[in-house]
């Protein structure tokens, strides 16, 4: 195993090189100046020119990239055109705010996604099932948008228990509408994931063995059938989390949460080409990271899977 993570982390460096170069060539090649969204509508050309130089973007395109490069050599993401600050320090300030949102939104996904998945299948065909798959299929369906000011409309403008947006210096109230608004669909998923994996274990023949022994039907399903149906639920929870990490952009804009997918957006909205840079490079690290940790957990949780063959995921 050990040799399967330093081989895959050293994937790491081509990947994360081709991140770069698309990244920074779209950026530059796109329509828009970042100079004139910092300067506005009152300019003139002598300003635009000085600006311009300051920042790198008189020069030709491949010196540009070469300074980009030469910079991320030396880990370094630049600074931002609009804030001044080194971009680093910006996406370190707000990740563990995106990364407490992330946590909170995966523990809402998998505890109620894995609890209503295996009542459908203890339940096959019954009303019950049937209820819990269409509620499920509506939680896939719902726009994020959508139930987010759902949510805002509800428990904070007709009941007033919950506000409604902000980060509220950390307290445990402000994130409770924007992490049901994040796990909504992944909880669906869950639930999905987790009814078709335990029915298909509950055919098998050490689960009729386990019955045949007088296990009683919860331990049946929760210590044989769902033990081993786990594999497809780790990769649902794997990369929705990778995608929660890399920043939620719609639910923290929509709750003002001071995280990095708002940051993103923010960047994109402005042009600062060295912040969105930073930040999808960020992502990228973040995301291939979770899916190398998905694969640790798959020969954790099944020993069959043989990551040095390159067998799991």
């Amino acid at each position: 195993m050990l040799a399967y993570t330093i081989r895959r982390i050293l994937w790491f460096v081509p990947i994360l090189l081709g991140v770069a170069t698309v990244t920074f060539l779209l950026l530059h090649v796109l329509p828009g100046d970042p100079v004139l969204s910092m300067v506005g509508e009152r300019y003139d050309a002598e300003t635009l020119a000085r600006l311009r130089a300051e920042m790198h973007l008189d020069a030709p395109l491949y010196e540009r990239y070469a300074r980009y490069l030469a910079d991320l050599a030396r880990f370094d993401l630049g600074t931002s055109y609009v804030t001044g600050e080194p971009v680093w320090e910006s996406i370190r300030q707000r990740f563990p705010h995106t990364l407490r949102l992330a946590a909170a939104a995966m523990t809402i996904a998998v505890v109620l996604g894995i609890a209503i998945g295996v009542v459908a299948a203890s339940r096959r065909g019954s009303a019950l099932d049937y209820f819990l798959v269409s509620g499920a299929v509506v939680g896939v369906s719902m726009p994020v948008f959508w139930l987010g000011v759902l949510l805002i409309y509800v428990f904070s403008m007709r009941l007033g228990v919950l506000p409604a947006s902000g980060f509220g210096n950390g307290s445990l109230a402000y994130i409770v509408l924007p992490a049901f608004t994040l796990a909504m669909a992944s909880t669906a998923y869950v639930a999905r994931i987790t009814r078709s994996s335990v029915l298909d274990e509950i055919h098998e023949t050490y689960v009729k063995v386990a019955r045949a022994k007088g296990a009683g039907e919860s331990r049946v399903l929760m210590r044989h059938a769902l033990r081993n149906a786990l594999l497809p639920i780790v990769t649902v929870v794997g990369v929705d989390f990778g995608s929660y990490l890399s920043g939620a952009v719609l639910t923290e804009s929509i709750f003002a949460w001071p995280g990095l997918g708002r940051f993103t957006l923010d960047a994109i909205m402005k042009r600062d080409l060295p912040a969105i840079q930073g930040a999808v490079l960020f992502m990228a690290v973040l995301f291939m990271a979770v899916n190398l940790l998905v694969d640790l957990i798959y020969a954790r949780v099944d020993p069959r899977v043989q990551l040095s063959r390159g067998a799991s995921s």
